[in-house]
């Protein structure tokens, strides 16, 4: 039924006992699924279960609500809108990354990609490489060392 599952596997939400994650696969036909996928145990098993399944094409828009804060909280527009939360705002960055890349290589429509801060989206910035969630929690530390040290800069 898929031609390859992609490797972007996001924990995304996390509801008391409850885990839930994204995957996305492409089917044979090229056609980008996005499955949120809930994770469970039953005495010592493990459980998973494709609890909602989307197609990318009908993505309308991602909204990441504000692009300054540090926030795990976005919106997918479908038909309906589905608020979600991420299990970090790092997360939420791979997952709005990995939809942009999908639409690129197998859609290439005009997705909205809205309230979200462009550095940490495009390939080209400074920030991206492999380890772009690493190098986003470095740049935010950056900022709050600098922010502790002037802190703590007496003022005469």
């Amino acid at each position: 039924h898929y031609s390859h599952l992609l490797s972007e596997l996001l924990g995304s939400i996390c509801l008391q006992t409850l885990t839930f994650f994204f995957f996305f696969a492409v089917t044979k036909g090229e056609e980008v699924e996005i499955c949120m996928v809930k994770h469970f145990r039953v005495d010592r098993e493990e459980r998973y279960e494709i609890v909602e399944k989307w197609f990318l094409k009908d993505l309308e828009m991602i909204d990441g609500k504000e692009a300054d804060t540090d926030n795990p909280y976005f919106d997918m527009h479908f038909h309906k809108v589905y608020s979600m939360e991420a299990y970090s705002c790092a997360s939420k960055y791979t997952f709005a990354r990995t939809l942009n890349k999908l639409n690129e290589t197998y859609l290439k429509k005009d997705l909205k990609i809205v309230n979200f801060n462009n550095t940490y989206l495009n390939d080209d910035s400074i920030w991206s490489s492999n380890n772009r969630d690493c190098l986003v929690l470095m740049r935010i530390c950056f900022y709050a060392s600098n922010l502790l040290c002037l802190s703590l800069c007496p003022l005469s």
